[in-house]
């Protein structure tokens, strides 16, 4: 037991020195992490977003590999590519509804939110050891900043929550979190159609209420999403370089799309999502959703192509 506690103290003193690394490379510019990114692991939260990417990507399900099976968390893989290259996609899963059964028995749903892409986060590290995470999915964007439906984001700067409110001296700081993104420059040059913001991270879908809409705005968001900040967190303790990349289908500021659906709680969103035949909003929602998962299928892949085999400073 002293020889199993002195290993997991010893990993957890490598995992802290890997951490500060990234966090020095994020506030000098300076790389003190050469080595390539090989291994990749994209992370996304509904199947619904990521089939079209495992399509495009040609990946296959990886059923050897022992994730915690509490987790209902699925990977597929590329298998390994040249110059031992290889891509991992891991999606976060599924969980019963508490409180909600049908006729035909419980009520399943895809693992969204924070609190699952922890979780997942910590696991894919754990047993795919990436150089690198993309925090992939679908996004709310702020029209008045240039977002328009469909368009993909890139992460700057840091992830950050908009929801998570300490009001207690160097609580409040920690709550909104900053944790660090792998800053992409030459990514955006090479692909020009690609626009980069601030991702803002809350657990919740629809409109914000006004404490959270003022954090989300203080943080100088342009995406709005469920997961990344809570994934990049374990990156972070892990020391792995994160990059987020979401794909807008509503415009918050607009009210258009989730916003607007928010006003009718009696929408069903798994028929919504399988597009039955709602009011306008719903449908617009609809289209809106499957043209972003398309430009996350196009996008994604030419962003893994890119970075693999490169050093963090050439990204």
């Amino acid at each position: 037991l002293h020889r199993v506690d002195r290993r997991q103290r010893q990993m957890c003193i490598r995992d802290r020195a890997k951490a500060a690394q990234v966090v020095s490379t994020q506030s000098t510019g300076t790389s003190t992490m050469e080595k390539p990114i090989r291994r990749v692991l994209i992370l996304m939260a509904m199947r619904a977003e990521a089939q079209d990417v495992i399509k495009t990507l040609s990946l296959h399900l990886r059923t050897d590999l022992i994730f915690d099976p509490c987790l209902n968390s699925v990977c597929y893989s590329s298998g390994l590519l040249k110059d031992s290259y290889e891509i991992f996609l891991l999606t976060c899963g599924t969980r019963i509804v508490n409180g909600l059964k049908r006729e035909e028995g419980e009520v399943v749903v895809d693992a969204v939110g924070t609190t699952c892409a922890a979780l997942a986060a910590w696991e894919g590290i754990r047993l795919l050891k990436p150089d690198l995470i993309i925090s992939a999915g679908t996004c709310g964007g702020v029209g008045s900043k240039g977002a328009n439906i469909g368009d993909v984001y890139l992460s700057t700067d840091s992830f950050k929550y908009h929801d998570r409110r300490i009001s207690l001296g160097d609580y409040k700081t920690y709550g909104i979190g900053n944790y660090p993104c792998l800053e992409c420059p030459n990514l955006l040059k090479w692909l020009p159609d690609l626009k980069s913001g601030v991702v803002s991270t809350g657990d919740s879908l629809d409109n914000m209420d006004p404490a959270e809409r003022e954090q989300f705005y203080h943080n100088n968001a342009t995406v709005k999403e469920m997961e990344a900040a809570a994934v990049a967190e374990v990156a972070q303790l892990k020391g792995v370089w994160i990059i987020g990349v979401k794909a807008v289908t509503d415009l918050i500021d607009k009210l258009k799309g989730t916003d607007t659906l928010a006003q009718d709680d009696n929408k069903d969103v798994d028929h919504l999502i399988g597009g039955s035949n709602y009011d306008d909003a719903a449908d617009q929602f609809v289209k809106n959703f499957t043209l972003a998962v398309n430009r996350l299928a196009e996008t994604v892949p030419k962003i893994v192509h890119f970075l693999l085999g490169k050093n963090p400073s050439q990204c």
